[in-house]
Formats: C-alpha cells, sequence, structure tokens
C-alpha cells in the first residue's frame, strides 16, 4: 500500500473538503482526487461519497481513517526517533490528565523538566470520558486516566490509589473521630465529583448510601473535582469528598478520612494497543510510573507496553 495515499486520504477527511486539503499538501485538487479514486481501487472498496460540493465518509472510509491514524502516527514518530537516536530526549509529548490525577502532573513536571529540558509539553485537562474520546483519535500520546473505561484498546499501567476524605467547609463542624463513615455524612450538605458516565466514586458512593439506608443531600456535582475545595474555601458550607492525594497539604479546613470499604481512587496511565510509543512519550511515561507506582504490587506494568497481543 502507499502511504502517501493513506496521507493524502486522512488529510482529506481531516480538511473537510478537497480544495482546502489540497491547499494543505500544496498540490492541486485533480491529483488528489485521483490518489483517493486510487486508494479506493486498490482497496476495493469506496471510502467516499462524492457530491458536488463535499463528501461523506462510507463506514469503510471511517474504519480506514482511524486505522490510517494509527499507522501514519507510527511511521512518522519512528522517524523522528531514528533521527534523534544518540541525542538528548527531545520532542512533544501530548499528555492527557482527568481530575483526580492532577497531583500526579503538578508534582512531577519540575522534576521532567529538569531531567527532560528539551522536552516539550501539550496538556489536555479533562474528564475521562473526554480523554477517551481523544485517545481514540490518537490526539493523545498516554494519559492518567482512573478506572474504570469505557473502552478496551488500552494497555494500562496501574499506580498508586489513594484513600478519599470529607473536607468540612469553614462553619461546619465535623466528628471528633478521625474516621468516618457513609451515616456520618447523613445530616450534611455535600459537594461531589461526578462523571458524566456516573461511573467510579460517585456511584460506588450512592451505592454505598443506599446500602446503609442513608439519604443524601448532594447539593452539588462537578465532572472536575478541582472546584469542589475552591468553593470551600471562597465559604461554601458543605463538605467535600475528595481524594487525599488531591487535598494540598497547606489546606487549612478541617479533614476526616472515609472509611468506606472499596471507596479508593483507581487511577493508570493508558496507552492506545497497536500506538506508536515515541521514546520521548515513554521517558516521561516510565518517570511517572516510578514515581508512583503502588510498593505492593510487583508486576512490571512497563514491560506490557512492549508485549505483543
Amino acid at each position: 500500500m502507499d502511504f502517501k495515499r493513506l496521507e493524502y486520504f486522512c488529510t482529506l477527511v481531516e480538511h473537510g473538503s478537497f480544495s482546502k486539503a489540497a491547499t494543505s499538501l500544496h498540490i492541486s485538487q485533480p491529483p488528489l482526487s485521483q490518489r483517493i479514486k486510487e486508494l479506493e481501487d486498490e482497496l476495493g472498496v469506496p471510502l467516499i461519497h462524492r457530491t458536488s460540493r463535499s463528501f461523506q465518509l462510507t463506514p469503510a472510509g471511517e474504519k480506514l481513517y482511524h486505522q490510517a491514524q494509527f499507522i501514519l502516527s507510527y511511521i512518522h514518530s519512528m522517524e523522528k526517533d531514528f533521527v534523534r537516536s544518540g541525542e538528548p530526549v527531545s520532542g512533544l509529548v501530548r499528555i492527557g490528565v482527568c481530575p483526580p490525577c492532577h497531583s500526579f502532573i503538578l508534582s512531577t513536571m519540575p522534576e521532567i523538566q529538569e531531567k527532560f529540558p528539551q522536552l516539550t509539553f501539550r496538556l489536555w485537562l479533562m474528564d475521562n470520558q473526554s480523554l477517551e474520546r481523544h485517545m481514540q483519535e490518537v490526539h493523545l500520546d498516554f494519559c492518567l486516566a482512573q478506572l474504570p473505561l469505557n473502552n478496551q484498546n488500552y494497555k494500562i499501567v496501574r499506580l498508586r490509589s489513594s484513600a478519599f476524605c470529607a473536607v468540612y467547609g469553614r462553619g461546619l463542624r465535623p466528628p471528633t473521630k478521625k474516621n468516618l463513615d457513609a451515616r456520618d455524612l447523613k445530616d450534611v450538605p455535600l459537594i461531589l465529583s461526578r462523571r458524566r458516565d456516573n461511573g467510579g466514586s460517585y456511584n460506588f458512593l450512592m451505592r454505598t448510601f443506599q446500602t446503609e439506608g442513608v439519604v443524601p443531600h448532594v447539593l452539588l456535582d462537578s465532572q472536575d473535582n478541582r472546584i469542589l475545595l475552591d468553593l470551600l474555601e471562597n465559604g461554601l458550607r458543605a463538605v467535600a469528598i475528595c481524594p487525599q492525594s488531591e487535598i494540598p497539604a497547606d489546606c487549612e479546613l478541617e479533614t476526616r478520612r472515609l472509611n468506606v470499604n472499596e471507596l479508593k481512587t483507581l487511577p493508570v496511565i493508558i496507552v492506545l494497543r497497536q500506538a506508536y510509543l515515541s521514546h520521548a512519550a515513554f521517558s516521561v511515561l516510565r518517570l511517572l510510573y516510578e514515581k508512583y507506582r503502588d510498593p505492593e504490587d510487583s508486576k512490571d506494568y512497563l514491560s506490557l507496553l512492549f508485549e505483543e497481543d
């Protein structure tokens, strides 16, 4: 297969028109149209439905586009790595980070910068579902995400988990005991992190309340747990349920640990199967893994990245 035709096809899909794609490729429209026709003939299926002014992808075209992204990403990244072999680690690393994993990247970026001064970064800070969508579209090298995941085509590197805590806003008096259960939260307004798919800690906590016969007063929920502590700092009289790892060391609000069975974060690094992981991206991933790996988990997750599926 001619990789140039694949590149032309992906450029056409991404620009949405023959004229814009031709301009981007610095060619005229007729040669571009011819290359697409040659690709269709080679594969024996139509990839697009042409109209007078636009086109639509066929199901085969959709499938080819996603597969071609993997192929082209692999080839381009491999070329860059070979050119840079023997030199200091350099290039762009694209990292996705979900809210419960912010502390991992915040505390590690200065160390990464010091160790790899020639690297540049693009950080995508968004919820799990959005990160997965961008991973599927090959916009990211790897993600710091939380289990459970909606897709299965990942290689997964597990990281150290964290317990959850109840953080009390000013004016609210917490119980004197240091460890709370679900029943201790029945009479206070709660602000919670909630994924769009209702998965993760929110769903688990709601099930626990139901099991304990507690009707919680959920004042507010958000996809981004970063705002929860900010709301308390700005005077909201409520209790935030947050991962202990995401509570700053200088937080002056009263905090109690939640003693709810199995309620903990499940942080992972995810990499797409079959996608090429550049030397630069792997170097950063390895540093994160070595810093935040679970000391009680003896499995070498880095080796899984290089196993054949």
